[in-house]
């Protein structure tokens, strides 16, 4: 009888765990019920508007557009309570996720990744999917959405023809490449098709580590994948649930517009043109109307793209200011990469956005040319010459016009315009623990306001190649003795000038290599080359420390190896920026445990209280003139150095009298900032 009695409880027992065991299931598994078991059309196309929708909204926070009624096409009260937060790799899937939970579709993604080869799987080759997940391996929609930032860059990085990806890469084709779309950039950035214009440029939307967003629009500072490693433009894999709540995955064959090779060809041609660069082959094959070649309306494009990257990088700086990271004294070291990291370096540097935006400078300087070069073969020197006495009225008119504001160390306003930034531009400091002078590349009296400790002005001294670096370099250490002596010329004026006078100009172009991941030959050899002991040695010659008497981030084995012998730190410790320079305490620092490049409590919080950008744009565009219509302002100031003032940068004030207007620009701005007559026979009269 006991022994009956303690089977029949044995069993009930099981009986008991198991309810529960499949209760737990039913209640954690299923973070929305859907309504239909896949995507139709019309689903992709309210998906679609939906990007659309915070493209062309005012915020630049993902979440406070959601809260926005006015603003999101999908919203309803529950919004007030969602959180959606996503740096660039996240964003895609975060949106997607909202957007199927709103309709009540499936949802599915690649759960961890899988490789032959070793390494960061951000970087590496040879990523396939591990497993997947889907809205039933959660137990709500806010689960759902903080689940999925685990994903990276390297979800994003697999061979074109691998199967059961999360995306596919597509062809060429307007109806393919759309609101929605996704760009894997493989130096480590990803991006959304936010609106695709009938001329076939692109406007995209990129998250940061910050939690912001900017809407830049597509052009080189994209680098382009290769087929290896899937970069270019993808759109989500189709899937459907079938039995059980499983999820299927159509392959590559049976996708319509799939390709795994039209964006990876060696040379591209459109019809009646071969050889065009990647760029222009999207451009072209996305176009849907027969505009006639506009230089003068391109090159002004590329001002106004450029101009948003500065206000965006403005931003950008002023939230590191804001969290007041310039204040803490340096880490003493940089991360093994600087592009690629985690915590404060992550969050607030700038080095991948500086090196886009020298990107985008050094494509509107060879495009400009190129364009000029090609009126010469086309058209004759006269109607080179012409042309470029247009590029130059532009850049007059808009070089010294647009501009953005900071404010320094001491409060005072100082306003950079874009020539201004173009001629520092190497001097920008991607480094957050430096003074907001040093990150604007202040010099003379605008940089004596600056706060910077001997220490940090010796790490600006010593960083100068990797501001000279334009390419985006991961997977690898970044040393010192990366990137070259001296910085490209972007300098678009000057040549235009050397034109227009007869004198000699250069018409090379050096292609910035857009895919480095690996290997030794993007760095600096031989016996003249210092390491980076030396180049801090030498920056740090008038820096007095005593090394017993300072506290330092290097463990007491390395403190000891330096003593002994300088150079042995550099086996102890591959990645250090720096040697010698060590942290002073203060009774301030004592009460601060500070562990380099790890985020802190804070950070969230300054985030959120972060200014939209546009209201920023808005700001600057009062301080600075007007954009749209440059020439209805001014004619051409001559401009002031902060050398030269040593307080706020501002262009001279010029009267604004239409006789003083070079008649070639009134011939442009009388059609609306287009000058559709750019080709006719050298004929630049107003249409």
């Amino acid at each position: 009888m006991k022994t009956i009695c303690n089977t029949t409880i044995g069993y009930l027992y099981t009986l008991l765990i198991l309810a529960f065991c499949f209760s737990s299931q039913v209640s954690y598994g299923q973070a929305w019920e859907i309504k239909k078991n896949m995507w139709s059309v019309q689903d992709e196309e309210i998906y679609g508007n939906f990007v659309t929708s915070f493209c062309d909204s005012k915020h630049n926070n993902l979440t406070e557009f959601i809260r926005d009624k006015t603003a999101n096409p999908l919203y309803t009260e529950e919004d007030k309570k969602f959180s959606l937060k996503a740096d660039c790799a996240d964003l895609p899937y975060v949106i997607r996720a909202y957007v199927a939970y709103k309709l009540r579709l499936p949802f599915s993604h690649v759960h961890g990744l899988r490789s032959s080869e070793k390494g960061d799987e951000r970087y590496r080759a040879g990523n396939r999917p591990a497993g997947f997940k889907s809205h039933n391996s959660y137990s709500s929609p806010q689960h759902l959405f903080n689940a999925v930032r685990i994903v990276n860059s390297g979800y994003y990085r697999m061979a074109s023809g691998v199967e059961n990806s999360d995306f596919y890469p597509v062809k060429v084709h307007f109806k393919s490449i759309k609101p929605g779309t996704v760009y894997y950039d493989p130096d480590g950035h990803v991006a959304i098709v936010g609106k695709v214009e009938r001329n076939g440029r692109i406007r995209l939307i990129d998250g940061h580590p910050d939690l912001t967003v900017s809407k830049p629009w597509f052009g080189k500072k994209f680098a382009r994948g290769s087929s290896k490693y899937g970069g270019g433009f993808k759109n989500w894999r189709p899937i459907q649930v079938i039995k059980d709540g499983e999820i299927s995955r159509s392959s590559n064959r049976n996708i319509s517009d799939f390709s795994a090779t039209e964006q990876y060809q060696k040379s591209f041609n459109l019809p009646n043109q071969s050889g065009v660069s990647y760029y222009d082959y999207i451009k072209g094959k996305l176009s849907q109307d027969n505009t006639q070649w506009d230089p003068v309306s391109d090159l002004i494009f590329m001002f106004m793209d450029i101009y948003e990257d500065i206000a965006y990088r403005a931003m950008a700086v002023d939230v590191a200011i804001a969290a007041k990271i310039d204040k803490r004294p340096h880490p003493g070291i940089l991360p093994k990469n600087i592009y690629g990291t985690d915590g404060v370096w992550e969050a607030y540097s700038t080095p991948s956005r500086d090196a886009r935006l020298k990107v985008a400078f050094k494509e509107m300087y060879d495009v400009a040319r190129s364009y000029i070069g090609s009126a010469k073969e086309l058209y004759g020197k006269a109607y080179s010459l012409k042309l470029a006495e247009v590029f130059l009225a532009v850049y007059n008119d808009y070089g010294f016009n647009l501009g953005i504001t900071y404010t320094n160390s001491v409060g005072e306003s100082v306003w950079l315009s874009f020539d201004e930034v173009r001629a520092r531009l190497f001097d920008l400091s991607f480094d957050p623990y430096h003074s907001i002078e040093l990150r604007w590349g202040a010099k003379g009296k605008e940089l004596a306001s600056g706060k910077d400790s001997d220490v940090k002005k010796s790490f600006y001294k010593a960083q100068y190649r990797l501001r000279n670096n334009m390419e985006r370099v991961y997977g690898v250490e970044t040393p010192l003795t990366m990137g070259p002596e001296r910085p490209a010329d972007i300098d678009l004026r000057s040549w235009l000038m050397k034109y227009l006078k007869g004198k000699p100009v250069s018409w090379d172009f050096v292609e910035i290599r857009p895919e480095i991941v690996a290997g030794t030959d993007i760095f600096s050899s031989g016996s003249n080359v210092a390491s980076d002991s030396d180049i801090l040695k030498a920056s740090l010659q008038n820096v007095s420390v005593e090394l017993s008497e300072q506290r330092t981030l290097f463990s007491a084995n390395e403190i000891a190896a330096v003593k002994k012998d300088e150079a042995s730190l550099n086996n102890a410790n591959k990645s250090a920026a720096i040697a010698l320079a060590v942290l002073p305490k203060s009774e301030a620092d004592k009460s601060e445990v500070w562990t380099p490049y790890r985020a802190d409590t804070s950070q969230s919080q300054l985030i959120n209280k972060a200014v939209p950008l546009n209201k920023g744009i808005e700001k600057r565009e009062r301080e600075a003139p007007n954009p749209k219509r440059p020439s209805e302002r001014a004619s051409y100031p001559k401009t002031k150095t902060a050398s030269d003032s040593g307080k706020t940068i501002k262009a001279d004030k010029i009267a604004n009298k239409s006789e003083k207007r070079n008649p070639l620009l009134k011939a442009i701005f009388s059609s609306g900032d287009k000058f559709a007559g750019a080709i006719k026979s050298g004929d630049f009269t107003a249409p």
